[in-house]
């Protein structure tokens, strides 16, 4: 009986642990109509918004028809306006750990009607970069300017977001943040393990305890 009880203490305690390094995964969407703020919780951690050549700006109304999966009410974040504009401006979000961002998403993001230019959103990460250029079915004339890249495997404790391309044949390439995706990161295995022993060794303490009172 007292195996037995040892090893449900075990695997409760490697059910704890695998559940937490996970389960845990959520979406900052910045089309919702309330601005979810500048500094908060995501995915079991924390984060911070940031930026640089000028303030972080939220509120413009999304105007186009091509917004899919999001809440779509609002436009996502800029810098001094609606969006992030080619040259010193720059969102940067900061993680409280290591964090796999699984998806990002943009509006405002244009090609030229004929194709010849695409605006690009740079996204600078611990380990490099990425881009992301329009699509070319996204042009201004009705369109959202949408693009979203599910799927993505890019652990980070931080996203800084550029605009770097050309432009949609109107002005200066730019872009809005909608939303980014984030999941826990699962425990090391090493660790995994010396916490199921620790939890193991600390059960079987409180049992000789009990037993010796």
């Amino acid at each position: 009986m007292r195996i037995k009880n040892i090893l449900l203490g075990i695997l409760g305690v490697t059910a704890f642990f695998l559940s937490a390094s996970y389960s845990a995964a959520a979406t900052l969407d910045f089309t919702e109509s309330t601005f979810i703020g500048a500094n908060g919780n995501v995915a079991g951690t924390t984060y911070a918004i940031t930026t640089s050549g000028g303030p972080l700006i939220w509120g413009q109304s999304q105007d186009g028809s091509t917004c899919i999966g999001l809440d779509c009410i609002r436009d996502g974040l800029g810098v001094g306006d609606d969006e992030i504009t080619i040259g010193d401006e720059a969102i940067r979000i900061d993680f409280g750990t290591t964090v796999r961002v699984t998806a990002l998403a943009f509006l405002d993001l244009f090609s030229s009607v004929n194709g010849n230019s695409q605006e690009r959103a740079i996204v600078t990460y611990s380990g490099g970069s990425v881009f992301f250029d329009s699509l070319l079915s996204e042009t201004p004339n009705g369109d959202s300017g949408f693009r979203a890249d599910n799927g993505l495997n890019i652990l980070t404790d931080f996203l800084i977001f550029t605009a770097g391309g050309t432009n949609d044949n109107v002005g200066r390439d730019d872009y809005a943040l909608a939303a980014v995706t984030v999941t826990a990161v699962p425990l090391p295995p090493a660790l995994a393990m010396f916490a199921i022993a620790l939890g193991g060794i600390g059960y079987l303490g409180r049992k000789r305890t009990h037993k010796g009172a």
